[in-house]
């Protein structure tokens, strides 16, 4: 990235103008972070009910991190979503050990179903399951998260159903799968209708595939989008660039 040059303001980023995905704009390039592959589980996690002077609504979204870190990532994603896959394990690690376990980042989920015939019903199982375990043991999200993505198969086949996300909530500790059905069942429409404010957030920043990612000082109001499976490298230039703006 050349600096400042790659960093705008949300109003402009909002309107389409000045704006530059990292990477020099490629979408979907490999990860070179060399992580192998691992699973992060943020040290903090947290609830809130503000919508970020973003516009990004957090009620209701797992957020990882403390709740005054400076800057915000929007990661929107799918959890059919290959390269969101490869963000999860090659690249979320080093982002969750280097910067938001350090109070500088914080992570808001957001889902963006975009893949499959299955893509909305798995982010309603996320969004339930972080329901069932945010007060008192949020870490079991994030457990289950990963899990989920690994459910992925190599051949890229339709796997996603309700048995298979149904098997990842029963063995994942402190996931109650009965509390998440119920969710499900009483709660699913609802939580599908929340989550177009988000989307039109995202297509407004153009924004429309996963994994998407918007980097955002929330009190100087530079930005950086990143469409992609971009390597590490990338976001923490990003990262630094907008924490110091």
């Amino acid at each position: 990235m050349d600096g400042e040059g790659n960093i705008t303001r949300r109003r402009a980023l909002l309107a389409g103008g000045g704006t530059l995905a990292f990477g020099g704009g490629v979408a979907y390039v490999a990860s070179r972070s060399g992580s192998g592959g691992e699973r992060y589980v943020p040290a903090t996690s947290h609830t809130s009910d503000e919508t970020t002077s973003f516009g990004v609504e957090l009620t209701g979204r797992p957020i990882a991190g403390e709740r005054d870190a400076p800057v915000d990532i929007y990661y929107w994603t799918d959890y059919l979503c290959p390269f969101c896959k490869e963000f999860e394990t090659e690249t979320f690690p080093e982002i969750g050990r280097n910067y938001i376990d350090a109070g500088d980042v914080r992570l808001v989920a957001l889902y963006m179903p975009n893949i499959g015939r299955y893509s909305t019903p798995a982010a309603i199982w996320g969004r339930c399951v972080w329901s069932q375990v945010a007060d008192a043991e949020p870490s079991a999200f994030w457990n289950w998260h990963s899990a989920a993505f690994d459910e992925q198969p190599n051949s890229g086949k339709d796997w996603a159903d309700d048995e298979t996300f149904a098997e990842v909530a029963e063995r994942t500790d402190g996931v109650d799968r009965s509390a998440v059905e119920t969710c499900r069942e009483e709660r699913g429409e609802s939580i599908r209708e929340s989550m177009d404010p988000n989307l039109g957030v995202a297509h407004e920043a153009r924004i429309q595939g996963t994994p998407g990612f918007v980097i955002y000082n929330r009190e100087s109001e530079a930005a950086v989008k990143a469409v992609g499976a971009q390597p590490y490298e990338n976001f923490a230039d990003a990262i630094d660039q907008v924490l110091e703006a």
